[in-house]
């Protein structure tokens, strides 16, 4: 398979792989973590799956290192156009403004903006001072090209 593709989802779909990664995270970090998955779960193509795993692991890598949160939780909604990845935590917050730029050996929010831009996906941020974060990736539900026959 492609060798920049994460092998958690060569072995998994979507759901399983973010939820593995979750409970991965959750182990080592100590922090309640929930994962749900709405709507119809489909084979995207593989670079929307893998944009989806890198957000969410960027996430909580985010987490972790800034939020001191006691929870988080993963939302995977299948839509009929689009699919979303929600990640909130509990955390310290921020005001999404002044949030420090990659540059510190992140990938961070800008980053993240990056790579859900290269497939015509968005990232909205909602964040307060302790009030928590809540992050939402929104990508196009491009399905996997069935191969030529």
């Amino acid at each position: 398979m492609d060798a920049l593709r994460p092998q958690v989802l060569d072995d998994a779909k979507l759901p399983d792989a973010l939820s593995e990664e979750a409970a991965r995270w959750s182990a080592i970090s100590e922090v309640k973590t929930e994962v749900a998955t709405t709507g119809n779960a489909r084979p995207l193509h593989p670079e929307i799956e893998v944009t989806l795993l890198r957000t969410a692991q960027e996430a909580l890598a985010n987490v972790s290192k800034h939020a001191d949160a006691s929870r988080v939780a993963l939302t995977l909604s299948y839509m009929e156009d689009v699919v979303t990845l929600d990640v909130r935590d509990d955390g310290r917050g921020f005001v999404p403004d002044t949030a420090p730029r990659s540059g510190n050996g992140g990938f961070g929010l800008e980053g993240m903006q990056q790579r859900l831009r290269n497939v015509s996906g968005t990232l909205a941020i909602e964040s307060e001072p302790g009030g928590g974060t809540a992050i939402s990736a929104s990508v196009p539900a491009i399905a996997v090209q069935a191969p030529d026959g």
